[in-house]
């Protein structure tokens, strides 16, 4: 089968490797319908590279298929179904599994990081990770399920009320995420800051009103639209907490979920402590997983504007480069 293997430091290889299958009495053999390409597989591919990977992987963790194959002792899957596969696996007995807090597992690992995921025909995943989903939702949305979730754990820590305003620092995937979850939940505007055109256009047809940083004084510019501040500010991108908490209204919650590790931003903390601002951090969705498929199932988002590009493996490479390059908003893989 054709698999998309991460070989070394900025390389990335379709190669042809033998078809997986059942080894353990708990595993699943699916076959890849749609994976989307992630941020953090072009993390994973920069040089130097920003994000681990184990050489020889099959990349990809964003993915959803249907069952071809289980072992032994399978029962909650079985051949045709349709599962989204939740990537992170956890080992359920270190300190912060046994606290409730499985997104911070200390023995953490990852499909398409550590262990082979679903840039590939066929992938072999443990049954623990597959969460059944209607063949009714389309696979390239389908396949926005572990993206979804991450956000879905956000949101809701940001404990958005109908008729809140918003600004979501990030047009791409994730902050166009973000907007549907809050426009879903009854925010009243929301503004995305987004240099990139084609970014903003979409986050403008799903409702947003868009700011181009590039134009100038980003902090004015969206004064001008919330001349009192939103109450909830997110940086989908990783480097802006300075302009989120400048921009933050009184009360407000910063929601900070995108990740650079070389951010090295200027905060002014007096504004944090005047404002009375909470700041709250985000990392992965891994407990709310299958309240993410749920919410897809239920058709009261529409993201469907956020799919820009789709192909095969042979187009992989040049998807990422497109990527790279911002002229993709997301892109899903179909095998």
């Amino acid at each position: 089968m054709k698999a998309a293997v991460f070989k070394e430091e900025g390389v990335l290889e379709i190669a042809n490797r033998p078809r997986p299958e059942p080894s353990e009495p708990m595993d699943v053999l699916v076959r890849v319908a749609a994976c989307g390409i992630c941020g953090t597989d072009l993390h994973i591919l920069a040089v130097p590279q920003n994000h681990p990977c184990t050489p020889g992987t099959t990349m990809g963790h964003e993915f959803i298929g249907d069952v071809a194959g289980i072992g032994a002792e399978v029962d909650t899957v079985a051949v045709g179904d349709r599962v989204a596969v939740r990537p992170i696996l956890t080992c359920g007995s270190c300190q912060e599994c046994l606290l409730g807090r499985p997104n911070h597992c200390l023995d953490m690992t990852a499909l398409g990081i550590h262990l082979d995921g679903g840039l590939a025909e066929l992938a072999v995943v443990p049954a623990s990770a597959c969460i059944p989903i209607s063949t009714d939702i389309p696979a390239e949305i389908a396949a926005l399920t572990e993206p979804l979730a991450c956000v879905y754990n956000a949101s809701r820590k940001a404990r958005l009320v109908p008729g809140d305003d918003v600004v979501i620092f990030g047009g791409g995937a994730i902050g166009l995420l973000f907007l549907a979850m809050c426009k879903e939940a009854g925010a009243a505007d929301v503004v995305v800051v987004e240099p990139l055109r084609m970014r903003a256009d979409v986050a403008g047809r799903m409702g947003a009103a868009t700011v181009d940083p590039s134009d100038g004084n980003v902090v004015a510019s969206v004064a001008a639209l919330m001349p009192a501040g939103p109450q909830v500010v997110v940086d989908a991108v990783g480097t802006q907490l300075g302009n989120a908490v400048a921009v933050a209204g009184t009360a407000a919650r910063v929601i900070l979920f995108g990740q650079s590790e070389h951010a090295d931003t200027v905060v002014h903390q007096v504004d944090i402590t005047k404002k009375e601002l909470t700041i709250i951090g985000s990392y992965v969705g891994q407990e709310v997983f299958p309240a993410a498929v749920e919410l897809l199932a239920s058709g009261r988002l529409d993201l469907s504007p956020i799919i820009s590009h789709t192909g095969s493996l042979d187009d992989l490479e040049d998807l990422i480069t497109a990527s790279r390059e911002g002229k993709v908003v997301k892109a899903v893989i179909l095998p």
